[in-house]
């Protein structure tokens, strides 16, 4: 069958000694916030698509264009941008499509990487914190100077995590950022656009780029607030039953 990916290059860009940022699809949609973000906020120019066979034999419908499911690459103040209507959806697929970018991009020189993901915790504040772990120590220690944690141990599961992996087979510099995501969003399918500004700003302070995040906090109170009301109806349907039972 060939290639199980294509490379659509879309228009000329420079890689070399440039960053990629990696968002794509995943729990509390942090990465893809994250990704989505730097896109739309700042002067980003689409450059190269990536279709898979991987992906679901669709086309989703927006204002009555057709598309199939893809993943994107543009090119911002920031870095390259890496996101997707979704992961491929097997384990091989995934490693295939870390393996196909990172090749095209290392071809081009390109410099680092830089993905990003949710760390799930069961309580969090309004300052959330975000953990670092990747495939070179010069790299992570810069994080950790911008108050960054490091992660000691467990398992970065999906493209966001194994393209860091993958860097170390091109020998690129790469790191994941983790921010703190609350258990709860993520159980509701909700996204976490508080985690999301939180990495965001120490994305920014990263790559000396200011990125406008007023708009996090409003949307971040709203998702939030939908799943304390969630919360509190669970509470009490299970005191109401709880009540029921002990009358029994």
């Amino acid at each position: 069958m060939g290639e199980l990916i294509k490379v659509k290059q879309v228009s000329k860009f420079e890689a070399s000694g440039r960053t990629l940022i990696v968002g794509l699809p995943g729990m509390g949609g942090v990465a893809y916030t994250v990704a989505n973000h730097v896109i739309v906020s700042t002067q980003s120019r689409l450059v190269a698509e990536f279709y898979m066979y991987s992906y679901p034999p669709q086309v989703s419908v927006s204002n009555g264009i057709a598309s199939l499911f893809k993943a994107v690459l543009y090119d911002t103040p920031l870095g390259l941008v890496l996101t997707a209507n979704a992961q491929p959806a097997t384990p091989e697929a995934q490693n295939e499509f870390c393996d196909r970018v990172l090749e095209f991009l290392h071809r081009n020189g390109l410099s680092k990487v830089i993905a990003t993901a949710a760390y799930v915790v069961n309580n969090v504040g309004i300052k959330r914190g975000v953990y670092v772990t990747g495939n070179d120590l010069g790299l992570i220690n810069e994080f950790l100077k911008l108050d960054a944690q490091l992660l000691k141990s467990g398992v970065v599961s999906g493209v966001n995590g194994a393209i860091v992996g993958w860097a170390s087979y091109y020998d690129l510099p790469a790191v994941v950022l983790l921010s703190e995501t609350w258990e709860p969003i993520v159980q509701v399918d909700e996204f976490d656009y508080r985690a999301a500004k939180h990495l965001l700003i120490l994305l920014s302070k990263y790559l000396n780029y200011e990125v406008d995040i007023r708009i996090f906090d409003s949307m971040a109170e709203q998702v939030e607030g939908k799943v304390m009301e969630m919360i509190a109806r669970s509470l009490k349907q299970f005191e109401v039953k709880k009540v029921s039972k002990d009358i029994m």
